[in-house]
């Protein structure tokens, strides 16, 4: 009693995975409003997936006990009804050989060694309920144990939602590395070219001008651009200012019309090739504000 009690409290909150499972996937379903980081996820559901495995465990030996139990009882009720069986064939053979015959001369009585009627009876009796108690217990068992695969049904169920889980946040964590390791190698190409000219046209390696250089600090970390500030401004999609993260482009003009650019370095500054007669340089958000930003990666 005690451990199928165990085993549906445990199932029971095991059924809330499920709806943990969806609230993560909507969690983490847009990273500019993902609040839980990656490895928070991938920890709750490891540990979500050890609980359900304890509980496959248990269902897996509850089920065993059950069909050893069920196995026991197909005995018994094999024993009992070949008991039962022999009696009634005791019965058929008695009425069979009970009958008197008689001749003119004398009776000749039949005698048959077989136990009295009324103890047959008593022993047919009591077998008969033997029988129906046993098979009322296969009964229940038999529904315990289709309950039981159920349970394992369901707990497989949500033990592989919980694995393709967390190997779809490991995925997103490694694509997320990734992208953080190539804007960071964007802000590095693009400072190696810091006090350099600028010169109109100019796309390096001695000068630029501000769409050449985001070009080309883009190329050096593996990413092709366009080489107007209307291409690159095109390549992602457009947010604000305030949301934009090393390797972010900032714009400066209207949608379609845009005519400067920098590349954001994630704290409030940008790299960019300002005017003819100026360098390569870090300006703050304050001081020149871009108009809006783009995330292409």
């Amino acid at each position: 009693m005690k451990k199928n009690k165990f085993i549906t409290t445990l199932f029971l909150s095991c059924l809330t995975l499920s709806a943990g499972l969806l609230l993560n996937e909507q969690a983490f379903a847009n990273p500019a409003e993902t609040t839980v980081a990656p490895d928070q996820i991938i920890t709750e559901n490891a540990q979500k997936l050890t609980q359900i495995k304890e509980v496959k465990k248990e269902l897996l030996h509850q089920k065993n006990n059950k069909n050893e139990q069920l196995a026991n009882l197909e005995k018994k009720i094999k024993k009992i009804q070949v008991s039962l069986d022999q009696i009634e064939e005791i019965e058929v053979i008695g009425r069979i050989s009970n009958p008197s015959k008689s001749d003119n001369t004398q009776m000749i009585k039949l005698k048959t060694e077989l136990l009295p009627t009324t103890i047959q009876a008593d022993a047919k009796s009591i077998k008969k309920e033997q029988l129906i108690e046993l098979k009322q217990q296969e009964t229940s068992l038999k529904i315990e144990t289709d309950t039981l695969s159920k349970q394992q049904s369901e707990t497989e169920k949500q033990a592989a939602q919980l694995s393709d889980k967390i190997t779809q946040v490991e995925k997103q964590k490694t694509e997320q590395a990734k992208q953080t390791d190539t804007r960071t190698a964007i802000v590095a190409a693009a400072k190696t070219h810091l006090g350099k000219p600028y010169v109109y046209g100019a796309a390096g390696p001695d000068a630029f001008d501000c769409s050449g250089l985001v070009q080309v600090a883009f190329a050096s970390a593996g990413q092709a651009l366009g080489r107007t500030t209307v291409d690159q401004e095109t390549a992602g999609t457009i947010i604000s200012v305030t949301e934009a993260q090393a390797g972010d482009l900032v714009f400066w003009g209207s949608h379609g019309g845009t005519y400067h650019v920098g590349i954001s370095t994630g704290d409030g500054s940008y790299i960019h090739a300002p005017v003819p007669g100026d360098v390569v340089q870090i300006a703050t958000v304050a001081s020149y504000a871009p108009d809006f930003a783009v995330r292409i990666l």
